[in-house]
């Protein structure tokens, strides 16, 4: 028996309108009935579903019936219908459930089975569905993948294969392609994964209304891509080179310009860093010195500690000897009287003390409402009773009236300070806020929104929790580049807070989603993410010239969210092309959309553009700026807030009017009382006469020693406690200095010849102290930064200057250094002029060198293989037997105009591949290259003028250069396509004349033998069997294949098809019936006539056949 797998039986479970049906079919020829719309192509496209392995079903579903077909996958899988009541859409199946599309296949030769299919989880909820691929070894089972009547679940179906058959036995898949490939490679026979889906699509809607010519370059010769972009570069190249040898003398000068500002700026930074390195050294040796004097005075003052216990002890035995003698004297002397009078004196000078205290806080007062005197705002008879109050002239009413104007001119110069203050904490708020972005730009951040940075490390954690490991979180911004400055602009504002949409790889995007729910939402509403999972499945198509275009992106799904929402938005120049598209924008950002015409917000473009590298650095500009705008507004404020501060500062006399007129009451009575103090000392002058002197001078001699030795010990006692809180002080500073010396010694890199410079400072400045000598180095380095900073402002304007210019070089104007100039000088100075000249001219050879081995050897070899491909052909055809007739391919150079170029590609001077030549057979290439040039030059240049990109075109001019380009670069433009009928004893007939004069069948049944050549060499049929790893299927599907023919004519195709070994499906209406049943092998009878349900009868040959003679 020959080796082939015949498709035997399909499983279909809740497929359109099939809710379960399990189809035998023959291994012969198998014929589909039934009138328009009763489920023949609904069948058709779920073998098709399996055999390209492709949910999207875009290319092929429902194509058999109708061209222009758009019915979707979910439209099958639910049972899409149509109300005819509204015209609205309803579907059979409107609760959660799985579908099953199954094959089975059976070796013929082995007797041996195997099945593939396709299980869907559906979500009707969401309208979307989950899919798994799966195969097994062995026969349909007997559940039909079902369990308790409804089909099983995709993780149901896992456990029952897992446990139904051996661990190589079965397999599964949930990606298209990597099912694919087992398909093909190893469960089908080793298709070719390109060609086989390719014409197996063709064949279906197979249609004789074409050319014989276009037949053979559409069905046998395949379509072929040919990259033309590096030929097309070279040739740019060549005229770019020729630009630049023109500009580069006037380039070189300007940086040299940059160069030597570069110089200067450099001269001065380098004495910054000069002067940071010193600042930093001192601090580190600041505390050095600290920590060194702290550690000899702990020894000093622990010896200290260790005797004063002995001195306190000492002193206290003294001063009770002293205190025993003091009082001896002080009984002798109060039984004088002297004592009492004493006392009396000293009441006296307390009352006098306290009397003084109260003028001396009056006269404070007075001395703070001197003040108010000055100020313009006071009325002068406030300023007279102020004046009387300085010079003790006061009452009560005037002091009333003073307190109530002070109070009033104290209220609105706080109010006016408040103002003031808070204008500058505003200020001062922004200007912290501007220095902390400009600290996360310095450090190549791009100083996204907080809560941006938060969710998106929120998000990280939880997804890692989740998955075990890191997942990528990316901001959309940091993902993208504006391919033109031109258009940066309108990408940044149209994007919005788009680009700060957080994103994931698609198979994280519905954890991301689901963890998004979870979190805060007054915390992180103004956060969203994308559903990149969603966005690649999206078909939404990216229009010529949209502003999606001017966006790139490594990363795929990225760039998809980019195409979704500019993708329609069309880049125009002025308001009139505005208005001709449904959504567009101008470079200057200007938006039309909904009929409604606005400009973007500007903030979206400047404040708050992140989008690719250069962003950080154009930022950084405007916020120094805005820092200087602040430190010009602050000065006023400052300078007012001091003035308000300062009279804010005068005698409120806020004190109670009881209190001033104490202290006036008090001052009154001091004179009085200094009378009676002076009795009271002439009396005991008086005593002092008599014998009391010698015990007073001994009472006071001994209270002065006593005194002294008190304080003596107090001082110890002082002593001790502050010495032993300087030790708990001084381990506590050593503690801090060391944590602070190692901070500042992490961040601080020593340089040997910074050392010798500090230390030559240290030596000249001695005798200075740190603090001092650090001020002075900061003011050195403010002065060297400030003559830095004018330098690189200079820098900044000459580089824009040559930016303006040299725009296509993309460097920065603001960076600290100036590597890509010097590097772009060095090379332009270092290239001789004449050489580069050389170079241009030799860059035009280049180009003709790439348009050779990337053109026209690729066009070449597609050529080659198509003859081989015809070659292959001929010689299946010339194997089989199709009775007297015989038939072949002829593929030669096009007949047309554009047949001139084919000995171009096919002359035998390009025998030689210059991709394949080492580089030591550089002159053999020369001699074959420059006769081949010289025979072809002007196609050569001819074809080179059409892959020119053209310039300042409109779009109908690039539409039509495009689509030359597209006819240019596939080789079978090059080609004329026929056949040839063979008959012996006749001269060969080209059938592409005499096809036009025969009748349908007739010219049909050629080009059926074209096409099942063509499934006879994509099966192998003709190919040993011993050199086929696995046998292939030789399945043919042909719908309304031969529409045209008679009830003979059918037969002998049909019996063709027999005759090469194929198993087939053909499809016809029912009313071709009677020309198909004599000669098919078993008919399918297809009904649908509710619209909803689609019946199918199966009969085999014999019973189809009584069936039909009973009938009639």
């Amino acid at each position: 028996m020959t080796a082939f797998q015949g498709m035997t039986r399909m499983c279909l479970n809740n497929w359109h309108y099939i809710n379960k049906k399990v189809l035998s079919f023959s291994t012969g020829i198998n014929f589909f009935t039934g009138h328009s719309g009763s489920g023949k192509s609904t069948v058709l496209d779920a073998l098709q579903l399996l055999l390209y392995a492709d949910t999207n079903g875009r290319g092929f579903f429902n194509k058999a019936a109708k061209d222009d077909s758009d019915r979707t996958l979910m439209e099958y899988l639910r049972g899409m219908k149509v109300v005819s009541e509204n015209d609205e859409a309803g579907y059979l199946r409107n609760q959660n459930f799985s579908t099953t599309i199954v094959l089975e296949f059976k070796n013929m030769e082995k007797d041996e089975y195997q099945c593939v299919g396709i299980i869907f989880d559906i979500d009707v909820p969401a309208n979307d569905a989950e899919r798994m691929f799966f195969w097994h070894k062995g026969r349909l089972p007997v559940n039909n993948y079902r369990q308790s009547d409804r089909p099983m679940s995709i993780r149901e179906l896992k456990e029952w294969l897992n446990g139904q058959y051996e661990k190589e036995q079965w397999d599964y898949s949930r990606t298209n392609e990597k099912f694919r490939a087992k398909l093909y490679e190893t469960y089908l026979g080793g298709l070719d994964d390109k060609k086989f889906p390719s014409l197996f699509k063709k064949a279906i809607p197979f249609r004789m209304n074409m050319r014989l010519e276009d037949f053979v370059k559409n069905y046998i010769c395949m379509e072929k891509n040919i990259h033309i972009e590096d030929m097309q570069d070279s040739v740019i190249q060549y005229v770019r080179l020729r630009r630049r040898l023109e500009d580069t003398r006037r380039e070189i000068l300007k940086l040299e310009e940059i160069h030597n500002q570069y110089e200067d700026f450099q001269k001065r930074w380098k004495q910054s860093q000069q002067y940071q390195y010193q600042i930093d050294k001192l601090d580190i040796y600041t505390i050095e010195q600290r920590m060194e004097e702290i550690a000899q005075k702990q020894g000093v003052y622990q010896g200290d500690l260790d005797g004063m216990e002995e001195r306190i002890k000492a002193v206290d035995e003294e001063i009770e000897q002293l205190q025993k003698q003091r009082d001896e004297v002080m009984i002798a002397i109060e039984n004088s009287g002297y004592t009492h009078l004493e006392t009396e004196l000293r009441s006296m000078n307390q009352l006098l003390e306290f009397l003084n205290s109260s003028k001396v806080k009056y006269d404070k007062i007075a001395k703070g409402l001197e003040g108010w005197l000055d100020m313009g705002f006071l009325s002068d008879e406030i300023k007279l009773y102020i004046e009387g109050f300085i010079s003790y002239q006061t009452n009560s009413n005037q002091l009333s009236q003073m307190q109530s104007a002070l109070k009033k001119a104290r209220d609105n110069l706080q109010r006016d300070r408040d103002d003031v203050e808070e204008k500058l904490k505003t200020l001062q708020k922004e200007s912290l806020e501007l220095y902390e972005e400009m600290k996360e730009l310095q450090a190549g951040k791009k100083a996204y929104p907080a809560y941006i940075n938060e969710a998106r490390e929120l998000l990280k954690e939880q997804l890692k929790e989740r998955f075990d490991k890191e997942i990528e979180v990316h901001i959309v911004a940091d993902l993208l580049e504006v391919k033109e400055d031109l258009w940066r602009n309108a990408v940044e504002g149209y994007m919005g807070n788009n680009k700060l949409s957080l994103i994931v790889s698609p198979k994280y995007a519905k954890a991301a989603i689901e963890i998004y729910h979870t979190m805060d939402v007054k915390k992180y509403y103004k956060v969203s993410v994308i559903d990149s999972e969603r966005v690649m499945k999206a078909s939404k198509p990216v229009l010529d010239n949209s502003l999606a275009n001017e966006v790139l992106s490594e990363v795929d799904y990225a760039k998809a969210y980019v195409d979704y929402l500019m993708g329609s938005v069309i880049k125009c120049e002025n308001t009139e092309q505005l208005r001709q598209n449904k959504s567009a924008v101008t470079m200057d950002c200007l938006l039309y959309h909904n009929y409604k015409i606005q400009h973007m917000n500007p903030r979206n473009y400047t404040d708050f553009a992140y989008i690719g590298k250069n962003v950080i650095e154009q930022r950084m500009i405007r916020l120094n700026k805005r820092l200087n705008s602040i430190k010009e507004e602050k000065s006023p404020y400052s300078e007012l807030l001091r003035e308000y501060k300062e009279m804010l500062a005068f005698e409120p006399l806020q004190d109670d009017l009881e209190v001033y007129e104490k202290y006036l009451l008090d001052i009154k009575q001091m004179k009085p009382r200094q009378v009676e103090k002076e009795s009271l000392e002439i009396k005991i002058e008086g005593l002092k006469e008599k014998d009391i002197r010698e015990w007073k001078e001994k009472k006071d001699l001994l209270e002065q020693q006593l005194k002294a030795k008190i304080t003596q010990k107090e001082h110890f006692i002082v002593e001790q406690r502050s010495k032993t809180k300087a030790l708990i002080d001084f381990k506590e500073e050593r503690t801090m200095l060391t944590g602070e010396l190692v901070i500042k010694e992490k961040d601080f890199v020593k340089d040997e010849r910074q050392e010798e410079s500090f230390q030559e400072l240290i030596r000249q400045k001695s005798g200075e102290r740190p603090e001092r000598l650090k001020n002075w180095l900061m003011n050195k380095k403010f002065s060297v930064d400030s003559s830095a900073n004018a330098e690189y402002e200079k820098l900044i304007h000459i580089r824009e200057n040559y930016q303006r210019e040299y725009s296509f070089r993309g460097y920065s104007t603001t960076g600290r250094d100036n590597k890509d100039f010097e590097e772009l000088l060095n090379k332009l100075k270092s290239d001789k002029l004449q050489e580069f000249s050389e170079k241009a001219a030799s860059q035009a050879r280049t180009a003709i060198h790439h348009f050779k081995t990337d053109f026209i050897y690729k066009i070449r070899d597609s050529i080659k293989e198509a003859m081989q491909q015809k070659d292959e052909l001929n010689k299946i055809l010339s194997s089989s037997d199709f009775g007297k007739e015989k038939y072949r391919f002829i593929i030669t150079k096009n007949k047309g105009e554009d047949g001139k170029f084919y000995n171009m590609f096919m002359d035998e001077n390009l025998e030689v591949n210059p991709m394949q030549l080492s580089n030591h057979m550089e002159n053999q290439l020369d001699l074959f290259s420059k006769g081949h040039t010289e025979n072809y030059g002007e196609l050569i240049n001819e074809l080179i003028e059409i892959f020119m990109p053209p310039e300042n075109c409109d779009t109908k001019e690039l539409e039509e250069a495009r689509f030359h380009m597209e006819k240019y670069a596939d080789y079978r433009t090059y080609l004329s396509f026929d056949m040839e009928q063979l008959i012996d004893g006749m001269p060969p007939m080209r059938l592409s004349k005499m096809l036009s004069k025969n009748s349908g069948g007739e010219g049909q049944n050629p080009l059926y033998i074209a096409l099942l050549a063509s499934f006879a060499q994509i099966y192998k049929i003709h190919t040993k069997e011993n050199s086929r790893r696995n046998p292939t299927i030789r399945l043919v599907v042909l719908d309304e294949a031969f529409s045209k023919m008679d009830g003979e004519k059918v037969g002998s195709c049909v019996e063709l098809i027999r005759k090469m070994g194929f198993q087939a499906i053909i499809s016809a209406t029912n009313d071709k019936l009677q020309n198909y049943v004599d000669y098919v092998d078993k008919t399918f009878v297809f009904a649908n006539p509710n619209k909803n349900h689609i019946s199918i009868q199966p009969f085999e040959k014999s019973e189809f056949q009584k069936l039909l003679n009973i009938s009639n």
